[in-house]
């Protein structure tokens, strides 16, 4: 039985369970992917270049539509909650709980097809939260695409993606760019998804499963993007920019600011704004290596890049932990190992890496050894294939 079978049915019984059976009426069933992003760390917001691949495990929502304008939303991760609105009730900023997001896409998503629907919702998924998988962007993705069909609307997903991240900018209130919300609507099966944050172009380069497997190790760190320095990232790359823009008028986001260009007016920025900067101009550098790479099958030279980008979010944005260092480390030691980072935002949360097929048990059992001996800390492997994007399964 597939892992979306399992959460196919753990939904609508959760459902079932939460507001009761309607005859022989059954939820509707969608499922948004999370993501890991390979490359492009913290580019969405710049202007930049990413490399994100969704993965085979998610958030599955059962929901039926109502006719009287209320809302009620539960979720497996809060077991007795339920969250119950109307439709008027909905505004910026509302709560600071897990049916922000929920209520964010539901929000503007009315706004865009159209309000007086009300809906029962019920969500489980099989992502760990606060981990920089991308378990809000997929609430916020699978939120939009449901409430497209239940108006009859065949969502474009350009549309999707716009929506999802309103609601996470302006409803939650993280400055976040469009990756997540971007990677969890075009994700493809056995594909990485190379997207211009800037010009919306995209592309899409063989992940070819027999090379390779993607392995996501939880630290065990929470964050909260909310509350944490992502924010403050964000503002220091446009203090950044506005710095820089005195002698360059033209640049319009620090993606398209060359290094000749930063090293003859790096002295105008402070050395904090200095070390965010560096970080964009390599990062670009990696990606378009990292892209080259695996175009032409050179695995190992992709594994780099994706290492090289940990080396810089630790030292150049200074978003990793010394936990996070720690499994990059050990799992970059073991041979078969081509590359592994932090994934999402940073500052806790979960390592992504890339790690031939033939050395999976190993990978499996060393990783969470040496990570116990060196922090105490319990983690385990999970493993996952290329998947695709948000869908209807039900």
């Amino acid at each position: 039985m597939s892992v979306t079978t399992n959460l196919s049915e753990a939904a609508s019984r959760l459902f079932v369970e939460a507001y009761g059976a309607l005859g022989d009426s059954k939820p509707q069933l969608f499922f948004a992917p999370g993501r890991a992003n390979l490359l492009g760390a913290h580019m969405d917001y710049n202007g930049g270049v990413v490399m994100p691949v969704g993965l085979s495990r998610g958030t599955m929502m059962a929901v039926r539509p109502r006719t009287d304008g209320r809302i009620r939303l539960c979720s497996a991760q809060f077991p007795g909650e339920v969250v119950e609105l109307g439709i008027s009730e909905l505004k910026l900023r509302r709560t600071s709980s897990w049916s922000a997001y929920a209520e964010g896409a539901i929000y503007f998503a009315y706004q865009a097809w159209g309000e007086g629907l009300g809906l029962d919702a019920a969500f489980c998924a099989d992502l760990p939260m606060e981990s920089g998988l991308s378990s809000s962007a997929s609430i916020e993705c699978v939120v939009v695409h449901a409430i497209a069909r239940l108006f009859g609307v065949d969502p474009d997903p350009d549309e999707v993606i716009r929506l999802a991240h309103q609601a996470e900018n302006e409803y939650v209130g993280v400055r976040c760019g469009i990756l997540d919300q971007a990677a969890i609507t075009l994700a493809r099966e056995n594909s990485t998804l190379l997207l211009d944050c800037l010009e919306l172009t995209r592309e899409y380069l063989p992940m070819p499963s027999d090379q390779i497997e993607i392995a996501v190790v939880d630290s065990g760190v929470q964050r909260q993007l909310g509350t944490t320095a992502f924010n403050q990232r964000v503002v220091e790359c446009t203090n950044a920019l506005a710095g820089l823009q005195v002698d360059l008028p033209g640049l319009t986001c620090l993606r398209d600011l060359s290094r000749s260009q930063f090293e003859e007016r790096r002295d105008v920025l402070s050395p904090v704004l200095q070390r965010r900067v560096e970080h964009v101009i390599s990062e670009v550098e990696r990606t378009t290596k990292g892209a080259a790479g695996l175009r032409c099958g050179d695995l190992a030279g992709f594994g780099a890049c994706i290492t090289g980008a940990h080396f810089s979010l630790r030292d150049n944005y200074e978003v990793s932990t010394p936990e996070l260092d720690c499994l990059v480390e050990t799992a970059i030691s073991l041979e078969g190992c081509h590359g592994a980072r932090l994934t999402g935002a940073g500052f806790g949360g979960c390592i992504v890496a890339i790690v031939n097929p033939a050395v999976r048990e190993e990978f499996t059992h060393k990783v969470p050894a040496a990570y116990r001996k060196s922090t105490g800390r319990e983690t385990e492997v999970m493993w996952f294939r290329p998947a695709g994007g948000t869908t209807q399964v039900g």
